[in-house]
């Protein structure tokens, strides 16, 4: 809100006004519904496209309880409405070698301490299309994520990837029970480039030509409240921002954002160029001490030879 506010009036909106649909509002943004969406509400969104308006969807399809360590689908009836749009939101977790990590307690003995472990249910996105709302941006941790998939609603509809999974990832489909301590395989990422953020432009709705961008993480860009506020990372909030920018068609604003590299984790590389820099990282200062140490050796035996000489001055 505060990110936004410096350059746009934003206002909560209820579907059940009018105005919502009048193109009083440039783009309509929907994070993280829990409620199920009536008919009229999703007739209203409808409306909003058909004035030729943008909607910013950021949601979950899947839901991660980590103090029950279960998982489950979640329904609101805006995945139906989706896909007639040719959006499908899958119910499932992406998986991902590419992963975040948590925090577990670990009893040796008598002695409790406390561990990070991966966790591919926390896919680390570092793949994006080169598109303006993605443009900048490396690494976004979502928490939950789905798949999303094209389904092809009529001609004059186009649908773009925006952020994808890694080349090593996979699916599963909830009810799951979660096993931290599990110990993942290569073969359980089958899978790779599969879509967390789309973007889908066209005739969506009426005749006039509008967009949605579509995230399958609902979380991603929430800090929360209170006790349960947290920091949000960079890149997470650039991708909300500049997908609204480009959606308000304010796409020059997007240049102006954090163009720095944030991270260039070493556990995304292969293992040959892996092993490589981490040898290379120790033995090159040993290599500059011993080269050093020849050097000096060698001029300072040089010296002692030229003192030596009867023609020394």
């Amino acid at each position: 809100m505060q990110a936004l506010s410096v350059l746009y009036d934003v206002e909560p909106v209820t579907l059940d006004q009018a105005t919502a649909a009048t193109g009083t509002y440039k783009t309509i943004v929907i994070i993280n519904p829990s409620d199920s969406f009536p008919p009229h509400h999703l007739a209203k969104l409808d409306e909003f496209l058909a004035n030729g308006r943008n909607i910013f969807i950021a949601m979950n399809r899947v839901n991660g309880d980590l103090q029950t360590v279960s998982g489950t689908e979640v329904r609101t009836g805006l995945e139906r409405w989706l896909e007639t749009k040719g959006v499908r939101v899958n119910p499932d977790f992406i998986i991902d070698q590419s992963c975040g990590n948590v925090t577990v307690n670990q009893q040796q003995g008598y002695m409790t301490f406390q561990s990070n472990m991966q966790f591919p249910y926390l896919p680390l996105i570092t793949k994006f299309a080169d598109h303006p709302v993605s443009k900048g941006l490396t690494q976004v941790m979502m928490q939950f994520a789905s798949s999303i998939d094209f389904i092809s609603p009529g001609s004059g509809v186009t649908f773009q990837q925006l952020a994808t999974s890694s080349d090593r990832s996979g699916t599963e489909t909830p009810p799951i029970t979660f096993n931290i301590a599990r110990n993942w395989q290569q073969q359980d990422f089958p899978r790779s480039g599969l879509a967390v953020a789309a973007l889908v432009s066209g005739k969506l709705a009426g005749s006039a030509d509008s967009r949605m961008i579509v995230i399958s993480d609902g979380d991603f860009a929430i800090n929360g409240e209170g006790q349960m506020a947290r920091q949000v990372p960079p890149d997470h909030l650039n991708l909300l921002v500049n997908s609204i920018d480009w959606l308000s068609d304010d796409t020059g604003l997007i240049d102006l954002r954090s163009k720095e590299v944030a991270s260039r984790p070493i556990d995304q590389m292969d293992d040959g160029k892996k092993a490589f820099l981490k040898y290379l990282n120790f033995l090159l200062p040993l290599l500059l001490i011993v080269g050093i140490g020849i050097f000096r050796y060698q001029s300072r035996r040089n010296l002692r030879i030229r003192r030596m000489s009867e023609h020394y001055i």
